[in-house]
């Protein structure tokens, strides 16, 4: 039996972002083994689909419009799905736009964009999550999806980059708090590698690029993503089921993670200066 089943099943869990892509398969997969998913995502009718997918597939979930970059709209949510559900066994929070383009390029209204979805977003999640968690009786668990982009670096994706790391260091933070409280709540990191998802195509379709060579890069990367990713579902599987075992640390490809992570160390032990990550294979070469 899996791990999810055994930590999760018969709960309740919530998914940011779920409409699409990762998100989605981790709520599939999620309703698959027997828990509750609340389904959200800015797009209604993505999060509508979704949930009806794993109604008929078996699975009990439920379907709901959230905008993570809206902090106090978070905090409405989540205590309308606490009312509701009494106690939730685990947060996801999913929710993550790219943009793509050089520094100069790009304007403050992408970039504040970006870091109102991927890192507000995150802490709006965690900040709303993490005060109900500690006064219910089941422990909670909050799982924030960083990438292995939070340990590389890139160029023509600053905005993304720098978001990222700053939810993997949301997580390192809240999870040395937790400890120090002795709350039960668990906290993880997700870091999936190359997964098969529609972000570069629609980085691509909100504002190409400015820089010619920008525009190449993300090209190759609608084209690689499809072709090198890893399949959601099985990203999914492998993330929850991490997460379940009580991990911090939770990979899609952890042997890949951890030469990341050496080039990563090599780099800040040497001072050496930034070097362009290998993370996404041929899509950058």
């Amino acid at each position: 039996m899996s791990a999810v089943v055994d930590r999760f099943g018969g709960g309740v869990a919530l998914v940011t972002g779920a409409g699409s892509g990762l998100g989605a398969a981790m709520a599939g997969h999620l309703a698959a083994r027997g828990v509750h998913v609340v389904v959200t995502d800015v797009d209604g009718a993505r999060a509508a689909g979704v949930a009806t997918a794993c109604v008929s597939a078996g699975g009990s979930a439920e379907a709901h419009v959230l905008d993570v970059a809206d902090g106090h709209r978070v905090d409405a949510f989540f205590a309308s799905v606490w009312a509701e559900h009494g106690e939730v066994d685990l947060v996801v929070a999913n929710a993550g736009i790219e943009s793509g383009d050089r520094v100069a390029d790009t304007t403050p209204e992408q970039w504040r964009r970006v870091f109102a979805v991927n890192t507000d977003g995150a802490f709006h999640c965690a900040r709303s999550s993490v005060q109900r968690m500690t006064g219910q009786e089941r422990p909670g668990v909050l799982a924030l999806v960083a990438s292995v982009g939070s340990v590389t670096t890139l160029p023509y994706q600053s905005a993304y980059i720098a978001s990222k790391q700053a939810v993997l260091g949301l997580a390192q933070c809240l999870d040395l708090e937790l400890r120090a409280a002795e709350a039960s709540v668990q906290v993880s990191a997700l870091l999936p590698s190359w997964v098969r998802t529609r972000i570069f195509d629609d980085v691509r379709r909100g504002a190409e690029p400015v820089d010619a060579l920008a525009r190449t890069t993300f090209a190759r990367m609608a084209t690689s993503i499809q072709e090198q990713g890893m399949d959601p579902e099985e990203a999914a599987s492998l993330l929850l089921e991490a997460v379940a075992r009580g991990d911090f640390w939770c990979f899609t490809d952890p042997e890949r993670a951890a030469q990341l992570f050496e080039e990563r160390a090599r780099t800040l032990r040497e001072l050496r200066p930034p070097e362009r990550s290998g993370w996404l294979g041929s899509a950058t070469a």
